[in-house]
């Protein structure tokens, strides 16, 4: 079970680098689409810090939107963000071989 944890946990912060690569995201919604991608739940004691620590080696900045009453930080790739994952893409597709 460990390892599954840990093979996840790595997934994880792939998952979040290629769905931002996709546009846009809040936290939710980044939990959501890994949970319909995988069957896997991530927590968000998973995902903010992950988000926080991309943010600080400049890979992702965010901003606020108000949703009703709520505050909600929309993250998005900066430009070295996008560098890199289309960098680990390249690097993806041909390790698969594809």
């Amino acid at each position: 079970m460990k390892r599954e944890e840990s093979f996840i946990t790595n997934l994880a912060k792939l998952y979040v680098l290629l769905i931002l690569s996709r546009g846009p995201a809040h936290g939710y919604d980044i939990m959501k689409s890994f949970r319909e991608a995988t069957g896997k739940v991530l927590s968000c004691g998973q995902v903010y810090p992950l988000l926080d620590t991309m943010q600080k080696k400049g890979l992702v900045a965010y901003h606020e939107e108000s949703d009703g009453n709520r505050k909600r930080k929309v993250y998005s790739l900066t430009h070295d963000g996008t560098a890199f994952a289309d960098d680990l893409k390249t690097k993806i597709v041909k390790l698969l071989g594809l």
